[in-house]
């Protein structure tokens, strides 16, 4: 009570002590609030890509939650986070806080914000970043990692190949080394090599790190190539533990590539071919199912034709041009595209197999295939040029038409010699009495040979057969070949009966009269239209104009799987038979002893 008497009385002696101890009260009350949540910076002015440290500190002990730091997420990423806690006493005042430590790294350019964050109701302090554009970590003197990015060329054409190299070289270890994906608008990219060995530069070990792309711009303009961006963590020992290997910092380093500018120029004025193939050489090469000159009517041969583009993508080869003929059919199949790739770039494989099937008996001759490419080393236009092939095309073995022929050309010969008995008639006279016994005897013989033959027919062992009167006992191959050469020919009544003939044989079924029998057995929804669609071509009365044509690829390429199918089950069933026969010796099990 007396202290409070003494402290009034002075107050009211000297008002200026009543404003001192006020201005002391308001100072102790700020103090109290400004270190409770702090937010800072290790810099405030960063490029983009580069990274930076963010340091939120609470001047209490945590051991459970942390800020929300999401927020940072909108214009930062998020590298690491560290929490750290601390405690001190100097001079009996104890010091006690927690520190969360954020490596960030900018999204775009520009002056981005620090949020402020709030933990346990303490609001800490917005800071702002200055993002500047990204510079090209490029050679200094005694830098010791930079880039190098290199292009082998300064222009190009469209779709024509040009060469980015980029390198990295570092002389300091590099930890959880990693490397950014380069994308380049309004272009194609493939990466065709990569590769790591060491140089020395005045004095100094690098290990390189290279990449090399191949590019192929889509439309003729100026072609922007962007920077790509390396990262890994440089290690950094303590200063205190400086020779322990198990007391290392690591800082997160970021090192970005030159970006480059290329020109793309449009195709040459001078070029008018329907495609257009900038490269170092195209190559053409075929293959034949039949070494020899010589094929029969009807049956395939497969012609195998591979082309290759040197810096060119097989996407760009163009598919191979064989014109139609009437002397033969061309049956494609789906090419097989592949792409090897070389620190040279790209090689370009486009491979072709066409099934020729000939129509007609003689000499036939296959075109040449050109292909016209445009050379960039020459910067002139090119060829490259598949010699053409002449067959012989021979008949069917049983065939009629050569017996035709040669019955023409005995015709047209007037030198036929008389038989020799007209000339012996006019020479050797007979008698009409034995010329009638002779007769009679000639009779007699016959009567007798017929009555041998009637009994020999009536008690000859019967074989069973499956295949109709109508159908003549030949081998699946040759009824499939029949089946071939009326889809070459498209004789539509031929490939009728052909299909027929040869489906009693494959399913062992005598009774089949009809196309939609046969469809039914191979259970083919496809084969039944095609069917269908070749009767009415056959037996409708309406225009054949509006009718739905037959596919005789279609028709060809089903009884193809089908027979192939066949051959198969025909195989898995023999295997079955063997691992079901008996064993020769059975097991002691079933003896009895």
């Amino acid at each position: 009570m007396v202290s409070t008497t003494i402290v009034t009385q002075t107050l009211q002696k000297h008002h200026f002590g009543r404003y001192f101890i006020s201005l002391f009260l308001l100072i102790m009350s700020a103090n109290g609030y400004a270190a409770s949540l702090l937010s800072k910076v290790d810099r405030s002015t960063v490029n983009l890509g580069e990274s930076f440290e963010l340091t939120l500190t609470f001047n209490e002990q945590v051991l459970f939650g942390e800020p929300d730091f999401s927020p940072l997420e909108k214009d930062f990423n998020l590298l690491s986070r560290n929490q750290q806690s601390k405690y001190s006493n100097i001079n009996g005042n104890a010091i006690s806080l927690t520190q969360w430590v954020l490596m960030l790294s900018p999204k775009r350019t520009g002056n981005l914000l620090i949020p402020s964050f709030t933990f346990k109701g303490e609001v800490s302090n917005a800071l702002e970043i200055q993002v500047n554009k990204a510079k090209p970590s490029t050679q200094v003197a005694g830098a010791p990692v930079f880039t190098e990015t290199v292009l082998d060329k300064g222009s190009v054409y469209v779709q024509e190949q040009a060469l980015l190299t980029l390198r990295l070289y570092t002389a300091v270890p590099m930890n959880n080394f990693s490397m950014g994906e380069l994308s380049v608008p309004g272009a194609q990219l493939l990466k065709v090599a990569e590769s790591q060995y060491q140089k020395d530069i005045e004095g100094t070990q690098y290990t390189v790190v290279e990449t090399r792309y191949a590019i192929f711009a889509d439309s003729s303009s100026m072609l922007e190539i962007p920077a790509i961006q390396y990262s890994g963590v440089i290690p950094q020992p303590s200063s205190r533990h400086s020779g322990s290997l198990f007391r290392q910092r690591g800082k997160q380093a970021f090192f970005n590539s030159e970006a480059k500018q290329l020109e793309v120029k449009p195709k040459p004025g001078n070029h008018t071919q329907p495609h257009w193939l900038p490269g170092k050489g195209v190559g053409l090469q075929e293959r034949w199912s039949n070494t020899t000159s010589d094929i029969t009517l009807g049956e395939p041969l497969t012609r195998t034709i591979t082309i290759t583009g040197q810096n060119l993508m097989a996407s760009q080869l163009p598919p191979l041009q064989m014109p139609d003929n009437k002397n033969y059919k061309l049956y494609p199949d789906q090419a097989q595209m592949e792409d090897s790739v070389s620190e040279n770039g790209v090689l370009g494989k486009r491979t072709e197999s066409i099934a020729i099937v000939p129509t007609r008996v003689g000499s036939l001759t296959l075109p040449d295939i050109t292909v016209d490419w445009w050379d960039t080393e020459a910067d002139a236009p090119r060829q490259t040029v598949l010699k053409g092939r002449t067959l012989n095309v021979l008949p069917p073995v049983g065939s009629t038409e050569l017996a035709d022929s040669s019955v023409i050309s005995r015709n047209d010969s007037n030198a036929i010699p008389p038989p020799p008995q007209v000339q012996q008639n006019t020479s050797t006279p007979v008698t009409s009495v034995y010329f009638w016994l002779l007769a009679a005897s000639n009779v007699v013989l016959l009567i007798v040979a017929t009555g041998f033959a009637i009994l020999w027919w009536r008690n000859r062992p019967v074989t069973v057969t499956t295949l109709t009167e109508d159908t003549p006992a030949i081998s699946d191959k040759a009824l499939f070949k029949e089946i071939r050469l009326a889809c070459a020919k498209e004789n539509y009544p031929g490939l009728r009966q052909a299909i027929i003939n040869w489906a009693r044989v494959y399913w062992q079924q005598a009774h089949l009269h009809s196309l939609e029998q046969v469809a039914k057995l191979a259970n083919n929804e496809e084969l039944l239209a095609e069917f269908t669609a070749l009767d009415k071509r056959l037996y409708s009365h309406s225009n054949t104009d509006t009718q739905r044509p037959v596919s005789c690829d279609t028709i060809l390429q089903a009884l193809e799987s089908l027979k192939k199918a066949g051959v198969m089950q025909a195989s898995s069933r023999k295997k079955d038979k063997r691992q079901h026969l008996r064993p020769l010796y059975p097991d002691n099990t079933d003896l009895n002893i």
